[in-house]
């Protein structure tokens, strides 16, 4: 009797779970763009906008260009960027534009109003791929592509903290989008789309500068001229009213810089930061090898590193193979290669430029940072999303699905393994200060990992898919919730703290950090002009703490005297400790 009624308890069970499941499926089937809609917008709540207020803005850029936005709303000149009361002209104005406005909406300087517009440019971009997807192929591409882009480690982390690389990358990767539709739309409506691509340039110039209009202009010249397509970008109807929009985006305010600073804003915006840049980053300090993007792009890729990987080793083969396959001479076989008749191979060969396109200026540059590379981005996520929907569609590349999975849980394991060995290798502040996530990070790298591994056993690529979702849903919601907040305490935190000390008399003090590199934090809350001294010149010191206006506060690292007496005497014969943290003190003079 027992054995009856679990038996029927079961099938009522089951039943009821295949009775939803057809009632879900149904609602998706009858709402198929609500449902996609939806899916992506708890995504980007998810991904991009919970937590943007749980940790302070971050040394140095951020912080830097968040305190920027603030002193340019309280002057009376949006046009003159300004850093520390001295005039600004690395950058266009754009960014600060968009930050300023926000926190002027917000009513005050807060981390929500610096990052929330960053966020929401993010989503834009993030839904875009979606809408580029749904347009050329799929809706189920649409969301796997924006789903790839929106879970990547390097997108995620750039779209938490406030820096311009975002908005340049949602402008020109806008741009590029616009153009490539104009492959896919009605006649008629061509020039509307090249006219939103000048737009985009336009706005994407005011952000960056010059590449934000020549890497769009390479990838779509390129494209069209292989597609046999490049007369359409000359089409009067086209270019011309699309110089004119471009111009009267970027140029009023160039004029107007030109026209206060002359030939020193040529020579520092567009020798030194722009074509300085690309040519001679060793007097910028950031000369980096030709191949130094190919790391950055791969650990910045994660989680879909490995399947991106697989996947182009996969489509290299058949690459190979059609061109064995075709007859006639070598140039026969490439171009049969080159040539494209469907929608999916226009949308491979299309990415495929737009990927090397912008990786080989890039490298070719001299001057290299990490976040440069971020605009490759959203064309690795149409590459890799395209293996995965094609997987999920027909069944192809299970092996690479395979390996790519049991490569990344083996990583995963491999690292909760070492970081459970490491961490009691560490000093015993450091020990303390990651005690709080410690455990819940490793339990749950085990799990993730086991999680990947019997994802495989289900043989359906979106289900394998599904677990890197909630595998990159834990790393963020650690990050937002910890780790951000554990990088901030080795050190910025004290600063913070030290500057607001230094206001409190409010009897005109003034305030010097010494001895180690600019960290803006120190002006978040101390708004007037910071003394930066950043090198061991005490020569100078002693002329800044001639100053009588009121007391002199001097932030001191300490790194720099623990090992050398004779420094701490020359800092202690100047000064009085009044706050000492694990990485700066601060001192004062004594005015009495």
């Amino acid at each position: 009797m027992k054995k009856i009624l679990q038996k029927f308890s079961t099938n009522i069970e089951d039943g009821f779970a295949a009775s939803l499941k057809d009632k879900g499926l149904k609602i998706i089937n009858a709402h198929p763009e609500i449902f996609c809609l939806s899916l992506l917008a708890i995504a980007c709540v998810i991904f991009l906008f919970v937590g943007l207020n749980f940790y302070p803005l971050m040394d140095v850029d951020e912080t830097r260009y968040a305190v920027m936005a603030r002193d340019l709303i309280h002057s009376l000149d949006w046009n003159s960027l300004k850093l520390n009361a001295v005039p600004f002209l690395e950058k266009p104005p754009l960014y600060f534009w968009i930050v300023g406005l926000s926190i002027k909406i917000f009513g005050e300087f807060s981390t929500l109003a610096v990052r929330l517009p960053i966020a929401l440019l993010s989503a834009f971009i993030v839904f875009f791929t979606y809408y580029i997807g749904k347009r050329i192929i799929s809706r189920k591409f649409g969301i796997i592509s924006a789903l790839i882009l929106l879970s990547s480690v390097f997108f995620l982390l750039l779209s938490h903290v406030a820096i311009i690389d975002m908005v340049l990358t949602v402008f020109m990767t806008s741009a590029i989008y616009f153009a490539f539709l104009t492959h896919f739309c009605e006649d008629k409506n061509k020039k509307i789309y090249w006219w939103l691509f000048y737009t985009f340039v336009g706005l994407g110039f005011l952000a960056k500068g010059i590449l934000a209009l020549a890497i769009p202009i390479t990838i779509i010249f390129i494209y069209n001229l292989i597609t046999k397509t490049a007369k359409d970008i000359f089409k009067p109807v086209n270019i011309l009213p699309g110089i004119i929009i471009f111009l009267l985006i970027a140029m009023p305010w160039h004029l107007a810089m030109y026209k206060e600073y002359g030939y020193q804003f040529i020579k520092e915006y567009f020798l030194l930061h722009h074509f300085g840049r690309l040519m001679g980053a060793e007097s910028l300090g950031r000369e980096r090898p030709f191949l130094y993007f190919v790391p950055v792009f791969l650990l910045g890729f994660l989680p879909w590193t490995f399947s991106f990987i697989a996947f182009l080793i996969d489509g290299c083969k058949k690459l190979a193979e059609k061109f064995k396959a075709t007859e006639g001479k070598i140039k026969e076989k490439i171009l049969a290669l080159l040539e494209v008749t469907t929608n999916e191979q226009k949308l491979i060969l299309f990415t495929s430029i737009y990927f090397l396109v912008i990786f080989l200026v890039f490298s070719i540059s001299s001057t290299k940072l990490p976040t440069y590379i971020l605009p490759l981005f959203p064309a690795a996520a149409l590459l890799t999303g395209y293996y995965w929907w094609i997987s999920d569609e027909k069944n192809e590349h299970k092996n690479a699905i395979s390996i790519a999975t049991q490569t990344f849980a083996t990583i995963f394991i491999l690292a909760a393994m070492g970081a459970s060995i490491a961490y009691y290798f560490l000093p015993s502040d450091l020990q303390y200060a990651m005690e709080p996530f410690k455990q819940i990070t490793i339990v749950a790298f085990y799990l993730l990992s086991i999680l990947m591994v019997l994802r495989l056993n289900t043989k359906r690529a979106l289900s394998i898919f599904s677990a890197y979702i909630l595998t990159m849903i834990f790393i963020v919601s650690l990050s937002v919730s910890q780790i951000f907040n554990f990088v901030y305490a080795t050190g910025e935190n004290e600063l913070v703290e030290y500057s607001l000390i230094s206001i409190r008399p409010n009897n005109g003090s003034q305030l010097i950090p010494f001895d180690f590199a600019v960290k803006p934090s120190v002006m978040i809350e101390y708004q007037d002009k910071v003394n930066f001294v950043t090198n061991p010149d005490f020569k100078e010191l002693d002329r800044l703490l001639e100053y009588k206006g009121g007391p002199t506060f001097v932030i001191v690292k300490n790194k720099n005297f623990r090992d050398d007496k004779l420094y701490l005497k020359e800092i202690e014969k100047r000064l009085e400790l009044i706050e000492a943290g694990d990485k700066y003190s601060l001192y004062v003079n004594d005015i009495r």
